[in-house]
């Protein structure tokens, strides 16, 4: 069987109809696989004007093109929707072992539809696919439905992606969760899952996978893993995994501290890559990973894949958290209820600074790690003080008057990345597709982390735009972002896999084309120029230590980084793509008729 089956499953849960369909060649050739691939089989039926909880919204699960073959770090499984956070398209991808399984199963993606009566499963294998009851599974956390649907099939090989409590109750930060300890985190995927009566997708599957050129894939991979060193055991991700990140972000000054008032933490040595490592009990890895980034540990009854970089920054220092142990237990919690750690950390970072100002008074402030930990369970289920937490940080803020302490763009909260620290990380915040990301363009590494200047627009609005169209096409690939290789390898390697010829400008451009499609989606969805901007503490308030230390970021400077930017994309003033531009990526017809007569442009 070839690495691309040109092969979806449609399940409507509303009419409790499953149906294979046919995968247009041209959507790979154009949208490539993965997250580009899932875009456009979205775009394709869903109505930017759909609300994210209703049944018409769909769930997209897609994987690479090169994932179940033997080029490493290509395990990766995306799903894409509307979110309930955002209201923009979103994409979020999980490792693991899932997307393997599928591609094992069968097919290149999964299309989830309509609403279930009552609470069901999906579970799929290459004979058969079926809508199973999943009443037994109803209020249980995600590591309990992974050990009762795999005694229920009776099958302990089975791959499954489930949500929690906070899915089932759609709290709009509700993740998912893959094998029990990988999280797809971002946008509430978790919420529209729940709001279908979803609980989980079990996958178990057996089918080959072939490609194209065997012996020069494995030659080019070979190469390319020899010359990253992603093999050596001192390589830094496999040493530590994410944690590392912690010295690099206290160092320069940008680690988000006390809801991004600061950019230091005193306790920053606690958390740490060290301190974690000093806990963990074994690694673990993706699916034909050469890398190696997960961290089992456990501390004081609490057992966990992780913490990763995120979860530290926004669940530890951002709360005054340096307690490993709680940090740890904070992780499991919120994996097993099913919730994004950082949008949840961001939430009560939020309320424990409306607390310190007077705005409000939630009875929790910085560094009562204690009191965080027991209003977690309350935010899954949506109960009292919980209820609150579980609109999220901005809605919250806006109901008690204090939006400038939601720390957010678009509704996404913002990761572990003060951007007055790394100026053009700020400007990859507020245009990444989904709000605030630091997948889109990892700039922090070129600036704080490297050798551009983090204090300067110049040349920002270049570097994040190569930036974002490189990594649109690297995750349209199926490739892990821990994988550091050249964009002209990627090609050979989707070359020897798939077919065809992809040179690097192809690739990139490929990227471009997948970025401006889901700003199309953006913009028919309302979202413009205005909402391409931080928080206002980010152009009024200095950071007091690090390098940063009183380097102010004007709105002006950002005002203008961002005209540059979009001049350069080939947007208007408003960041609208203007339709020339969409022909010349090669972004289809119909799209863009659509996209015109929705806009009017």
């Amino acid at each position: 069987m070839s690495c691309f089956r040109q092969k979806m499953l449609v399940v409507d849960l509303t009419n409790n109809t499953i149906e294979a369909r046919r995968i247009p060649k041209r959507w790979v050739d154009l949208y490539l696989g993965q997250k580009g691939l899932g875009t456009r089989i979205f775009m394709e039926d869903v109505s930017y004007a759909v609300d994210p909880l209703s049944p018409e919204n769909e769930l997209v699960f897609t994987n690479g093109i090169m994932t179940g073959t033997i080029v490493s770090c290509t395990s990766k499984l995306a799903i894409t929707s509307k979110s309930p956070l955002t209201g923009t398209i979103t994409d979020g991808s999980v490792g693991g072992h899932a997307g393997a399984e599928l591609k094992y199963a069968g097919y290149d993606a999964l299309v989830v539809k309509g609403r279930a009566a009552s609470l069901k499963y999906i579970y799929i294998d290459p004979d058969k696919a079926e809508i199973r009851d999943a009443s037994f599974l109803k209020g249980v956390g995600t590591f309990t439905a992974d050990k009762l649907i795999k005694e229920k099939v009776g099958e302990d090989q089975i791959k499954i992606l489930a949500i929690g409590p906070a899915g089932e109750n759609m709290v709009p930060f509700a993740c998912v969760s893959s094998e029990r300890y990988r999280q797809l985190g971002r946008g509430g995927i978790g919420a529209v899952i729940g709001s279908k009566n979803l609980k989980a997708v079990a996958i178990r599957g057996w089918m080959d996978v072939k490609v194209k050129d065997i012996q020069k894939c494995m030659q080019i991979a070979a190469e390319s893993h020899k010359a990253d060193g992603i093999l050596e055991s001192e390589y830094m991700l496999y040493k530590y995994g994410t944690p590392a990140l912690v010295d690099f972000s206290q160092r320069s000054g940008l680690l988000p501290t006390r809801n991004f008032q600061e950019g230091t933490f005193e306790h920053a040595e606690n958390i740490n890559g060290e301190a974690l490592k000093a806990l963990r009990q074994q690694k673990k890895a993706c699916f034909a990973c050469g890398i190696s980034c997960g961290n089992f540990v456990r501390a004081g009854g609490s057992q966990v894949e992780g913490p990763e970089y995120e979860t530290i920054a926004l669940c530890g220092s951002n709360l005054l958290n340096r307690d490993p142990e709680k940090l740890i237990k904070f992780n499991a919690l919120c994996d097993d209820l099913g919730m994004d750690t950082i949008s949840t950390g961001s939430v009560l970072a939020c309320m424990m600074e409306m607390t310190d100002r007077g705005v409000h008074d939630f009875g929790i402030r910085f560094g009562e790690i204690g009191k965080a930990l027991s209003l977690l369970p309350a935010i899954a289920q949506k109960k009292g003080l919980g209820a609150e937490a579980a609109l999220g940080a901005r809605t919250l803020a806006r109901k008690y008057g204090g939006e400038q302490y939601a720390m957010q763009v678009k509704g996404m909260d913002l990761p572990g990345y003060d951007p007055r620290g790394s100026w053009g990380m700020g400007l990859g915040f507020v245009t990444s597709p989904r709000g605030g990301c630091h997948m889109t363009a990892y700039t922090v590494e070129d600036e704080a982390w490297g050798n551009i200047d983090p204090f300067t627009f110049e040349g920002k609005a270049r570097l994040v735009i190569d930036r974002q169209d490189k990594q649109f096409a690297k995750f349209s690939m199926g490739v892990c972002d821990f994988w550091a290789l050249k964009t002209e390898t990627l090609g050979r390697l989707f070359e020897v896999t798939y077919g065809g010829k992809w040179p690097e400008d192809k690739v990139i451009k490929a990227g471009e084309r997948i970025f401006n499609l889901q700003r199309m989606f953006n913009v028919m969805a309302g979202f413009i120029r205005k909402d391409d901007y931080l928080p206002e503490r980010f152009y009024r308030e200095v950071l007091k230590a690090g390098p940063p230390k009183d380097i102010p970021m004007t709105k002006a400077a950002f005002d203008k980084a961002l005209d540059e930017y979009y001049a350069l994309r080939g947007w208007d003033a408003e960041g609208r793509p203007k339709p020339k531009k969409l022909k010349e990526l090669g972004i289809e017809n119909e799209l863009i008729e659509r996209y015109r007569k929705a806009t009017g442009l």
